[in-house]
Formats: structure tokens, C-alpha cells, sequence
């Protein structure tokens, strides 16, 4: 699970990337620009919550 969600993030965030500069021709930028700021708030969130839950504080000691 923890190197499905890295692998995971880095897949939606190469391909927001990729779309938002205009590479693939029935995907609009804008799209891509929003598929990568998702992925970004998935893992940002996920990495907070999961280190609120593995100690109760928010300290970076979760690792995924």
C-alpha cells in the first residue's frame, strides 16, 4: 500500500505534467494543471493523516 500511493502519485503527477504542456492533442492543459494539483493534495493529505495516526503528532515520522 505505501509504495502503491508513491507510485501512484508520481503516475498522476507525470501525466498532469505531461497534459499540461499541451503534448497530448484531446487533453486540455487545464486538465492537466488540475490532475496534478489533486495528486498533490492526495499525497499531502495522506501524509499528514497518516502522521497524526502513527503518533498522535504531527512530527514527519510517517513514512509511506
Amino acid at each position: 500500500m505505501q509504495n502503491l500511493l508513491k507510485i501512484l502519485t508520481y503516475i498522476a503527477k507525470v501525466a498532469g505534467l505531461v497534459a499540461s504542456l499541451n503534448a497530448i492533442p484531446f487533453v486540455s492543459p487545464s486538465t492537466g494543471v488540475i490532475l496534478f494539483f489533486v495528486a498533490s493534495i492526495i499525497k499531502d493529505t495522506v501524509d499528514r493523516i497518516g502522521d497524526f495516526l502513527d503518533d498522535g503528532a504531527e512530527n514527519d515520522s510517517f513514512n509511506y
